[in-house]
């Protein structure tokens, strides 16, 4: 038998950019982050955007972080809803609002006419380049809870389109690294349990915990952030460190829009909306793992007995 010494550590890193955009509601706070599990709408899936509180009211003005033009809508997604992405030429990238109740101005009146042509189902509707401008801070829509949503509010992201070969492919990005938002709430990460091939043990921060192991130590930690009263978010990063040599990371970063339906790669089982398992092992590749190296580790390794270290990066 083997034993693995976990011990848990918090790593604050504070990031800069060059550019920063005002939120899209007006002095709104965060509710839900970047990389969340979500078992709502159809399937389980990654959230893949931050949501901004509308103060649980319907009709609260959103507004564009950027100049730019309308790029594509979606009616009555079932996830996203009521969705509108605009392109924004400064950052090569799409800002995308969703949850809507309503369009402004002529977006709305063009949905209206869709609506009396379609009725209530799905559509998406592309638009050419240019056709509708969009201002920095022009409302181009109003919160509500269409789709997936329990309660009024907007969920924002920030895509970046790419080609691969003959196929475009929109990777979201964490919208918190493009907007000019500091969170004033307390802080607290909850570090509860950690689950080693179905045992469960409970954790401290900075106490170091024996847990034994035969072959392959399929861990997974039971983590969240609690954001002032009510709100939980994920950490931005998760690593494992064995006998001083990372083996494992998971960044919420990134995620390709094709990787949206696939949190069981990260996640573990017992995971929803308000509860995350995250593994620190994984057979997937996909963008938020970062390093693995367990392959590696389990094939040179001789340690009988390792010395884990858990690092976590919270909102900050």
């Amino acid at each position: 038998m083997r034993y693995l010494l976990i011990t848990l550590y918090i790593l604050i890193l504070t990031i800069f950019f060059s550019e920063l955009f005002q939120i899209p509601i007006e002095n709104s706070y965060i509710t839900s982050s970047f990389g969340e599990y979500r078992n709502t709408g159809n399937k389980p899936h990654f959230h893949t955007g931050i949501d901004f509180s509308s103060f649980s009211k319907a009709g609260i003005p959103i507004r564009s972080i950027e100049n730019g033009y309308v790029y594509k809508i979606w009616l009555n997604e079932p996830i996203y809803g009521n969705t509108i992405f605009i392109y924004h030429p400064s950052i090569n990238r799409l800002s995308v609002y969703a949850h809507l109740s309503s369009f402004n101005g002529i977006v709305q009146n063009i949905v209206d006419s869709v609506k009396k042509e379609f009725g209530n189902n799905f559509a998406k509707i592309n638009f050419p380049k240019k056709e509708i401008v969009i201002k920095k801070r022009d409302i181009i829509g109003f919160s509500g809870k269409s789709g997936e949503a329990q309660v009024p509010n907007v969920h924002f992201e920030i895509r970046e389109i790419k080609k691969f070969g003959d196929n475009k492919i929109e990777i979201v990005e964490d919208a918190l690294e493009y907007i000019n938002y500091t969170d004033i709430r307390k802080k607290e990460l909850v570090i509860s349990k950690i689950r080693i091939n179905n045992n469960i043990y409970n954790l401290s921060e900075n106490v170091p915990v024996e847990i034994p192991f035969y072959l392959f130590p399929k861990i997974e930690i039971n983590i969240f952030e609690k954001v002032g009263e009510n709100t939980k978010i994920i950490p931005k990063r998760v690593s494992l460190k064995i006998n001083d040599e990372m083996i494992y990371k998971i960044e919420f970063d990134k995620i390709r829009d094709d990787e949206m339906y696939s949190p069981d790669s990260i996640f573990g089982y017992g995971s929803n909306l308000y509860n995350y398992w995250v593994k620190l092992y994984s057979t997937s590749k996909i963008t938020p793992i970062k390093i693995n190296r367990w392959n590696e580790f389990l094939n040179f390794s001789k340690e009988r007995n390792c010395k884990c270290q858990v690092t976590f990066d919270p909102l900050g």
